[in-house]
C-alpha cells in the first residue's frame, strides 16, 4: 500500500514538474515558432530555427548535393554527370513542420519523454530524395551506350584457290533499363552522399552471321568475265584496280552493294589513271576510264547468280565487250550499279585480272536445281537508228593531206534483255529484265588545212614521175591513223610511268567511261 502511495505521489511531482518546467520551455518554443534544440533534418542540425532559417539551411545542404558527380563505369571507360543534372531533388514529407512540433505536443508524459530523447541522442528526420528517370535514362541511352562492343559478324574471303573463313565475335551492350534502375536505387536509399562511382549492367550480344552460317557460302552461284585485249595500259590499269577495290566483297543478306561505293573516288590516289570515258556524246580521256568494263562484268555475274538487280543503267552509247542490253554504266553517282543479296547466307564477290581478261565470280549457297534447270540470257534488238553524218574538224596546224579520225561513228539502239529458263530442256519461264536506249553518235574527224609549198614540175635532178601535189591516198590515211594510235599508245604509256601532270579537273566526276 506505501508503494502504491509513493508511486502516485512520483506521478504528481512529475506532472507538476512538466507543467512548470516542461510547458514553460514548450511554451518557449512555440511563442518563437522555433524548432526545438537537438533536432536534425537528413543530419543538418536545424535545432533553435525557424521554419524560414530551416529551410534555407537544408536548401543549401541540398545545393551542395547536387555537386557532386556520379560515373557510370563501362569496361575502362567513363561517363560522369553532375547529381543535380539528373534532375535530383528532395521531398521533406513535413519534416519541418514535425521538428517544429517536437516537445510542443500530445499529453505529458509524451512531451516529456519526447525532450528527454532529444537531450540524450538527439532525433534525425530523413528526406526522400528522388531522380528524374528521364534524365537518368537519356544519359544511358546516349553517352553511356556510346561504349557498347559491337558484335562482329563472321566473314569469308577466297585467298589462293580456297575459301577462308573467320570466326565471328560476340558482342557486349549496356543494359538501359537495369543500369537507370541501379542508379536511381542506389541515389535514393543507399548514397552516402559523397561522390559515386557504378557499374553499368552489361549484356552479351550475339552477332547475326556465326562461322556456322558463313560456312555455307561455299559454292560458285556465277561467274563472267570480259575482255580487254586492245586497251591502252592506262584503261588496263583501271580495270585492275577495280577488281582489286571490289575483290573479297561480303555482302550479307538484305545488304545492298553499291559499285559507286566500292569504286569511288576516280583520281589517282585511289590507284586510277586516264583512259577513254563517254562525255556528250563524245568519246575523252578522264581518270578512272575503264570503271564500267568493271560493273558491267559483275552485272552479268550477278545475273548468272539471280540475285535481285536494285539498279542498273545503259551506256549513253554503245560499247563492245558485251551485247546489248548487258552492259552497266556507272558515272559519278546518277549511274551506279546495285544488287541486294536476296539469299539467306553471306554471298562473297571474287574479282580479279589476268591476260588481258577481267573476272567476276559470286560465291554463295547453292539452293537452285543445277541438274535440269538452266538459265540463258537473250538480247532482242527492237530498233536501229544509223549515225548522223560525219563532223570535221578543220586544223590550220595541219597540212592538207592530213586526216584523222577522232572518234568512230555509233549506230543507236533500242534493245531489251531477257531472261529463259529451261527445265529438262523445255522453256519454262521468259522474264524481261530491262529495257535499254543508246545514242547514235557521228564520226569526228579532224583534217588539215594548211596549204604545203608545191615543189617545181621538173626540178632538176628530179624523176618526172615524182608529184608532190598529190591526190588523197587512202593508204596514207591507215599509215597516219596507224602512226597517230601508237602515240597515243606511247603518250598513255609514258602518263603510266610517270605521271608527272595532273589536271585538278580530271578528279569531277560525272563522266561514263566506255
Amino acid at each position: 500500500m506505501e508503494k502504491r502511495v509513493t508511486y502516485f505521489y512520483a506521478v504528481i511531482v512529475l506532472t507538476i514538474s512538466l507543467v512548470v518546467f516542461g510547458n514553460a520551455s514548450c511554451a518557449y518554443a512555440a511563442e518563437n515558432n522555433r524548432i526545438t534544440k537537438g533536432v536534425f533534418i537528413d543530419g543538418v542540425d536545424v535545432g533553435g530555427l525557424t521554419v524560414k532559417e530551416a529551410e534555407e539551411k537544408i536548401e543549401n545542404y541540398v545545393r551542395e548535393l547536387r555537386d557532386r558527380e556520379i560515373s557510370i563505369q563501362v569496361y575502362n571507360n567513363m561517363v560522369t554527370a553532375k547529381i543535380g543534372d539528373l534532375g535530383y531533388s528532395y521531398k521533406t514529407r513535413n519534416v519541418i513542420e514535425q521538428a517544429l512540433k517536437l516537445g510542443t505536443t500530445g499529453n505529458l508524459i509524451r512531451r516529456y519523454k519526447d525532450l528527454k530523447d532529444i537531450e540524450h541522442d538527439g532525433i534525425n528526420y530523413s528526406l526522400k530524395y528522388t531522380l528524374d528517370e528521364n534524365l537518368v535514362r537519356e544519359l544511358v541511352s546516349t553517352k553511356v551506350t556510346e561504349f557498347n562492343i559491337e558484335p562482329v559478324n563472321a566473314t569469308v574471303a577466297r585467298i589462293n584457290g580456297e575459301m577462308v573463313y573467320t570466326d565471328h565475335v560476340p558482342g557486349k551492350k549496356v543494359n538501359v533499363d537495369a543500369t537507370v534502375s541501379s542508379i536511381i536505387d542506389t541515389i535514393s536509399n543507399a548514397w552516402d552522399k559523397n561522390n559515386i562511382i557504378l557499374d553499368a549492367y552489361m549484356e552479351d550480344v550475339a552477332p547475326i552471321y556465326t562461322i556456322e552460317i558463313v560456312e555455307k557460302c561455299n559454292t560458285l552461284l556465277g561467274s563472267f568475265s570480259t575482255e580487254y585485249a586492245d586497251s591502252a595500259e592506262g584503261r588496263a590499269a583501271n580495270l585492275a584496280n577495280g577488281a582489286r577495290l571490289i575483290n573479297n566483297t561480303v555482302v550479307y543478306p538484305g545488304e545492298v552493294f553499291s559499285g559507286y561505293e566500292h569504286l569511288a573516288p576516280f583520281n589517282s590516289k585511289n590507284g586510277y589513271y586516264k583512259a577513254g570515258a563517254y562525255k556528250e556524246g563524245k568519246v575523252i580521256d578522264s581518270v578512272g576510264g575503264g570503271a564500267c568494263q568493271v560493273t558491267t562484268t559483275l552485272y552479268n555475274a550477278v545475273l548468272e547468280a539471280e540475285l535481285e538487280v536494285v539498279e542498273r543503267h545503259a551506256h549513253s552509247m554503245t560499247i563492245s565487250y558485251v551485247d546489248l542490253s548487258r552492259d552497266a554504266a556507272i558515272a559519278g553517282t546518277y549511274k551506279d550499279l546495285k544488287f541486294k543479296n536476296n539469299t539467306d547466307v553471306p554471298i562473297l564477290i571474287q574479282a580479279y585480272t589476268k591476260g588481258r581478261r577481267i573476272t567476276f565470280n559470286i560465291w554463295g549457297h547453292e539452293t537452285r536445281d543445277t541438274n535440269s534447270r538452266k538459265i540463258v540470257f537473250e538480247t532482242r534488238v527492237l530498233s536501229e537508228t544509223p549515225p548522223p553524218p560525219d563532223v570535221i574538224y578543220e586544223d590550220p596546224s595541219k597540212p592538207v593531206t592530213y586526216k584523222k579520225v577522232t572518234q568512230s561513228a555509233h549506230t543507236g539502239y533500242r534493245a531489251e534483255l531477257y531472261k529463259i529458263v529451261y527445265e529438262n530442256g523445255v522453256e519454262v519461264s521468259r522474264t524481261l529484265i530491262n529495257k535499254s536506249s543508246y545514242n547514235p553518235a557521228p564520226r569526228y574527224i579532224t583534217v588539215g588545212t594548211k596549204e604545203v609549198e608545191k615543189v617545181p614540175d621538173n626540178p632538176e635532178g628530179a624523176d618526172s614521175d615524182d608529184n608532190n601535189d598529190q591526190e588523197w591516198d587512202s593508204d596514207f590515211d591507215n599509215n597516219q591513223e596507224e602512226q597517230d594510235t601508237q602515240n597515243n599508245t606511247d603518250n598513255q604509256n609514258e602518263q603510266l610511268q610517270d605521271d608527272v601532270y595532273w589536271d585538278s579537273d580530271w578528279d569531277e566526276e560525272g563522266l561514263e567511261d566506255e
